[in-house]
């Protein structure tokens, strides 16, 4: 899935310049706008799939730590990997601390709203 927007500039600036390279077109549209975000790393897999119609993209979670009351920290995901099934995690994580394969997490909770996403990860 990309961004509509820029689709139509790179097909404006494809048939303006019709010898552009996908180095000129990755300018312009520079990769996909996946639903529940998340990071791309790297542009190799992009790359490879707008040279030649078939690349890999690795995308990762992004999160950030929040310090709570009485100097607890909380792990706070904001974006997942695109099909990457939020309450499926949320239980595998859960799962994983309570058969101790995993150590210092009490609970993981979701408050994801009408604002964005937010699973938040209950550091001990």
């Amino acid at each position: 899935p990309h961004n509509l927007s820029e689709v139509c500039d790179a097909i404006t600036h494809l048939i303006d310049n019709p010898d552009a390279t996908v180095e000129d077109l990755v300018k312009i549209l520079p990769g996909p706008d996946f639903p529940t975000a998340g990071m791309i790393l790297g542009t190799e897999g992009i790359m490879n799939a707008y040279s030649t119609g078939r690349g890999h993209i690795i995308i990762r979670a992004k999160a950030h730590i929040e310090e709570a009351a009485r100097g607890a920290f909380h792990i706070v995901v904001t974006e997942l990997p695109y099909q990457v099934n939020k309450a499926r995690l949320q239980e595998r994580i859960a799962e994983l601390a309570r058969d101790r394969k995993i150590e210092g997490i009490r609970d993981v909770r979701d408050e994801s709203d009408r604002s964005g996403m937010r699973l938040v990860i209950i550091l001990k």
